[in-house]
């Protein structure tokens, strides 16, 4: 169709965007309004029965888009149609949608990843409090305005819950690689597809990639269905636990709202942002900040490791009372407040006794006398045996489920301690590599959480037995991190420097940085003590090693100042 300079009292200026539909740009000429308008496109050859289909679903996408009015949702003006085309009326929005601006940046910090998937989680709230679910939630249907805000677009395949499924049972709609499995195998969707749609833009944003991928939409949607994406190091450990769970195969073990999911991604960045303050060794702080999107708090060192605690929903142990860190054979506390302790269950019987294998020796001694028909019976009573193990098998992956959901409330409710015993048990059943491996860094990462609590009430000697046994299940660099706070409070500066550097070689990126950083300020501290002393010479070797540190940093520069400042006080000696 040829772009033609005027549709009904809209003026035409361009074309925005072409795939189904076509998008353009246009102007209001009763109140000079800049919009976007998208029409409706027909297929060439399409039958009536397919523009009938088309016409609906455009219609829908209109009534679905036009009920909601929320600033995270592009605003819907009108829909109109003349001379049999049929044209939807929006907002003109500004700026980039999220996948240009990944293509642009690659991996967002986790401040940013979380501000823009917060408001998606906004805009979506108000979607599904009208009956609304997008089915579509993907980079493209995010945009970015210069401000910062984020709108939802395209509600092209939304679904109304209050009016009848346009899409029959097995009918497949969406992308790809932010389906849901559910949404994948043609099933019934509810809210809680969006969520998992959003918990791959999350691991998208922050790893640099999509977290089920494959050479073919078959092995894409595979994946989708049957496997875990692994753990990027770039992804701080309390957001993988956010994302871990939108991303869950069975609905009902997802956020249960929108609501849900962003309180919790919010409470994780918080984490993130807000750690304790350690004191320097100096006693005074820095003169440096530290860059986003880990900011310095005022006074002391940066962010030690990326886990602030929240104030959990039971008081801390008092100081001096025995902490009980889960052994090799962890037992939960014998509190009301614990959960019982999971008891796996006893190993099954044999499934034949000696009595019976006599039984059925004879039977089958008859068998191959008389005929095949015991033969059959025969089998059978064995099929029967074999369902009846499946069905001991079944109920024990219920148990499992149930564990390990209450191992989720817990590590919610800040009860970390608990939270890791559970993860521990179920660890050491799994019977599969996959929940194995997963229960693992589960526990290791409840652990390092505890280990920050303990840290926070100044428990210190509890605090590095919860990281140093963190670390027998994963290497996690928040572990390290907070056995490096715990040497600051210490004093033990050797023992500061080994830890931050472990901390970055387990790390990438930004995180990987600021912990080099940390390490840089320690031998900047050290230089400044021995400088004070009149040592020149240990003083240069400390801010030499500091600016090895962290190369082409804030602390980087003040030590090469520092060093070149003293470097000609000896030379002029």
């Amino acid at each position: 169709m040829a772009l033609e300079t005027v549709l009904g009292h809209y003026r035409i200026i361009r074309e925005i965007a072409r795939s189904n539909d076509v998008v353009y740009e246009a102007v209001d000429t009763r109140i000079n309004r800049r919009v976007a308008i998208k029409e409706l496109l027909m297929p060439a050859g399409a039958t009536d029965a397919v523009r009938q289909d088309r016409i609906a679903r455009f219609k829908r996408e209109a009534r679905a888009a036009g009920s909601l009015t929320h600033p995270n949702i592009v605003t819907i003006f009108e829909t109109e149609e003349e001379n049999g085309r049929y044209f939807i009326v929006m907002e003109y929005l500004e700026g980039d949608n999220l996948r240009q601006k990944m293509d642009r940046e690659g991996a967002l910090p986790p401040e940013e990843a979380v501000r823009i998937a917060t408001q998606v989680l906004d805009g979506l709230a108000h979607a599904h409090s009208r009956g609304v679910i997008h089915r579509d939630i993907k980079p493209e249907n995010v945009h970015i305005l210069p401000t910062g805000l984020v709108k939802i677009t395209d509600f092209g395949i939304a679904r109304l819950k209050h009016e009848p499924n346009l899409t029959m049972d097995g009918q497949i709609f969406g992308t790809p690689s932010y389906m849901s499995p559910e949404q994948v195998q043609g099933g019934a969707i509810d809210e809680r597809s969006d969520l998992f749609s959003v918990g791959v833009i999350l691991f998208e944003m922050l790893a640099g990639y999509k977290p089920f991928q494959g050479d073919s939409v078959i092995t894409i949607t595979y994946n989708i269905v049957h496997t875990e994406p692994h753990s990027p190091p770039s992804i701080p450990t309390p957001l993988e636990w956010v994302i871990r769970k939108a991303l869950r195969k069975s609905p009902a073990e997802r956020f249960s709202s929108a609501e849900e999911m962003k309180q919790v991604l919010q409470n994780a960045l918080e984490q993130l942002k807000a750690p304790p303050v350690i004191a320097t060794p100096m006693g005074s702080p820095p003169p440096y900040s530290a860059p986003t999107p880990y900011p310095a708090p005022t006074g002391g060192y940066p962010a030690p490791y990326p886990t602030q605690i929240p104030a959990p929903s039971y008081p801390y142990p008092a100081p001096g009372a025995p902490t009980q860190i889960p052994a090799p054979y962890p037992t939960p506390r014998s509190t009301s407040a614990a959960p019982a302790p999971y008891l796996p269950p006893p190993p099954p019987k044999p499934v034949l006794s000696p009595a019976t294998r006599q039984f059925l020796g004879t039977l089958l001694g008859v068998m191959l006398i008389g005929g095949a028909i015991l033969g059959v019976v025969i089998l059978g009573v064995l099929s029967a045996i074999r369902a009846y193990q499946g069905y001991q098998l079944q109920q024990i992956d219920e148990k499992i489920a149930a564990r390990a959901k209450e191992a989720e409330k817990l590590y919610g409710q800040g009860r970390y301690l608990e939270a890791a015993q559970i993860y521990d048990e179920l660890y050491r059943n799994a019977q599969s590599n996959k929940w194995k491996e997963e229960f693992r860094r589960n526990t290791a990462s409840a652990l390092t959480m505890y280990g920050n609590q303990l840290l926070e009430a100044r428990r210190y000697e509890e605090a590095m037995q919860a990281y140093q046994h963190a670390l027998q299940y994963a290497p996690l660099p928040e572990a390290y991190a907070g056995m490096a706070a715990v040497e600051q409070q210490r004093g033990n500066r050797e023992g500061a420097l080994n830890h931050w550097a472990s901390a970055a070689q387990h790390s990438t990126g930004a995180q990987a940085q600021q912990y080099q950083r940390n390490a840089a300020r320690i031998q900047i501290a050290i230089g400044d003590e021995a400088y004070q002393r009149n040592d020149l010479r240990t003083a240069l070797k400390a801010w030499q090693t500091a600016v090895e540190l962290a190369p082409g940093s804030a602390e980087a520069k003040e030590a090469q100042r520092k060093f070149e400042q003293a470097l000609q006080e000896l030379l002029k000696r």
